[in-house]
């Protein structure tokens, strides 16, 4: 960025004299994108979690477990992630104080069903909540009764908009993703879990996805090791790798025994 700069401020004088000052604006519009381009590179939101009192994961291993109706519990070496819809029949208070505990919640759209708002977050006041950003918000009002419900503390994701997060040794960045090409819509969440060199990338799908949808998923998502798919009784889970990838994905009901992954060194 400093050498753009500089080069800028030495050509000044010489472009102004060659082609005049029409020219130079150009110049300056031209600097003042790589600025403003520079200033958008990197996440929108970065925490640091106390990672002092993680329970050491065997051999690095991570696991995901169907913890209540419809929620999913995400773990990888002493992170744990809970991902569901906002379904005001699961997400509600009453189901909340049952809730495992969690360094980070993922709150997908309310696929079917109602939304109650964020009021049964209440309840866990500090949380980090992932939520997807309203493209058309109804205004003040909402922003007034989310903060009267001193709801935990949310963290809205735009399209490619990106999340970091550390604990310990352990690192996450949660992305915001579209759908198919073309799409502008945001249709998941891409967790890309990490320790050192190796990751695990789990993709959690805000819409529920058809048969040739979700066969479309290890092709659209080429780095991608897992993906969750909504469902109001039982998340589902979809391999992306290997056959899966190729064509021959078959989602399967996520269970409270649950499935162990490891990550991968890329």
């Amino acid at each position: 960025m400093g050498r753009i700069m500089a080069y800028a401020g030495a050509w000044r004088q010489r472009v102004a004299q060659a082609y005049g000052w029409r020219a130079l604006g150009v110049l300056a519009l031209l600097v003042l994108g790589c600025r403003l381009g520079v200033a958008q590179v990197g996440p929108r939101y970065v925490l640091a979690l106390d990672g002092a009192g993680a329970a050491p994961a065997a051999r690095g291993a991570g696991q995901v477990q169907l913890a209540g109706k419809g929620l999913a519990l995400i773990s990888f070496q002493g992170l744990r992630i809970l991902a569901l819809g906002a379904d005001a029949d699961a997400y509600s208070a009453e189901a909340m104080a049952h809730w495992p505990q969690a360094d980070l919640l993922v709150l997908t759209p309310a696929a079917s069903g109602r939304y109650d708002g964020f009021a049964p977050l209440s309840g866990r006041s500090g949380l980090p909540v992932i939520v997807a950003a309203d493209p058309h918000p109804l205004g003040a009002a909402a922003a007034t009764g989310a903060q009267a419900a001193s709801v935990a503390t949310l963290y809205p994701l735009q399209l490619w908009d990106a999340l970091h997060l550390n604990k310990g040794r352990v690192s996450l960045r949660v992305t915001a993703l579209p759908g198919g090409a073309g799409s502008t819509e945001l249709a998941g969440f891409m967790l890309d879990m990490g320790s050192g060199r190796a990751t695990y990338r789990l993709y959690v799908s805000c819409l529920p996805l058809a048969q040739s949808e979700a066969q479309a998923l290890g092709q659209r998502l080429p780095g991608a090791d897992l993906a969750l798919l909504p469902d109001r009784q039982v998340p589902q889970l979809l391999a992306l790798q290997g056959k899966q990838a190729a064509g021959y994905a078959v989602p399967a009901a996520l269970t409270a025994a649950g499935l162990t992954f490891k990550p991968v060194r890329r």
